[in-house]
């Protein structure tokens, strides 16, 4: 289950690279992510499964970095896997327009967890309208003594990421403390595609043979 493959690896990956309580915090919540409340979004479509938020004044005051995690027994589900990348983008978009409107640019990360296989993403608005979600690199978790060889080799990616996370923490944090000044890009935020807008997009069926 997801539980299993959280409690048993990743929290401890996770929270051992990405968890700093003075700045920043790890959590994997049963709560929708506070970004994508204005749109006033219910039930799982607004829950990720992981995020790192960062901490002002005692309180969180922003997302930083979104996950998604399936199973290994949901590893073949394509279709699932594809939406969850989906809803990842959208995530990392509102984040980036919540920090926005406090006055910080800001990137803001992401990742999908597939079985043991970690995808991190990082997202930044580059123009109006547009939103560049890039692909940092991939990891593996490991899961016995063998496999920590591996988990060494890639640890170059999970450095880059806490460096991406440290710098956009530090920008928006800056914001939070004097925020004389909006952001530079504030003008550049469109609005988040509807659910109804991305059934179009995205096909119902999950049969993966259908025609494109």
């Amino acid at each position: 289950s997801e539980i299993t493959l959280i409690t048993n690896y990743l929290d401890y990956i996770m929270k051992g690279l990405f968890h700093l309580p003075d700045k920043y915090r790890v959590e994997w919540p049963n709560t929708g992510l506070k970004e994508t409340k204005a749109r006033k979004i219910e039930g799982r479509a607004r829950q990720p499964d992981f995020l790192v938020s960062a901490i002002h004044q005692l309180e969180t005051n922003g997302t930083l970095f979104v996950g998604e995690v399936t199973s290994p027994a949901e590893k073949e589900n394509v279709h699932k896997n594809c939406n969850d990348l989906i809803r990842i983008g959208v995530f990392m978009k509102e984040c980036i327009d919540s920090a926005l409107d406090k006055g910080a640019d800001i990137k803001v990360l992401g990742f999908q967890c597939i079985e043991y296989i970690i995808d991190f993403y990082v997202m930044e608005l580059h123009a109006p309208g547009l939103y560049i979600m890039h692909h940092i690199g991939q990891a593996s978790i490991p899961t016995s003594v063998k496999t920590m060889t591996h988990f060494v080799d890639e640890i170059e990616t999970f450095l880059t990421v806490r460096y991406i996370l440290q710098e956009s923490f530090d920008n928006f944090f800056n914001k939070l403390c004097s925020p004389k000044e909006q952001a530079k890009k504030l003008s550049f935020k469109c609005e988040t595609l509807s659910t109804p807008s991305f059934n179009q997009l995205v096909s119902k069926t999950r049969n993966v043979k259908r025609k494109c």
